[in-house]
């Protein structure tokens, strides 16, 4: 497997931004200069294993999905994981229509 840095470099920032982090404090949370981070997420520079683990964990996004990998089954903890983003920012009559519906299409699907 053949890590395509540019493309890493690209989720990494994109993942960032979502989450709301500045380069310096996702820098700061993971023991980088802001300079070499600011150059993985441009793909100008290659970084650890260790490194790419580390920002994963900071941005609570899977070693998969930073590095764009085809795993076949996507694991439970994923999926979880991404609702919990979805309803991070929902208010409480938003978390309730949210709940309701996938208790509805729990129930579609099981028929």
């Amino acid at each position: 497997m053949k890590i395509e840095y540019r493309k890493l470099g690209k989720r990494l920032k994109d993942k960032r931004k979502k989450q709301g982090l500045t380069q310096e404090k996702l820098a700061e949370y993971v023991n980088l200069s802001v300079s070499h981070l600011s150059h993985i997420e441009n793909g100008n520079e290659k970084t650890s294993l260790q490194t790419i683990v580390n920002i994963a964990n900071i941005l609570n996004i899977s070693l998969d999905e930073l590095l764009d990998l085809d795993l076949g089954k996507r694991s439970m903890f994923i999926t979880v994981r991404e609702i919990d983003l979805l309803f991070k920012d929902c208010t409480i009559e938003e978390r309730k229509i949210l709940i309701n519906n996938l208790n509805y299409l729990k129930k579609v699907e099981l028929k």
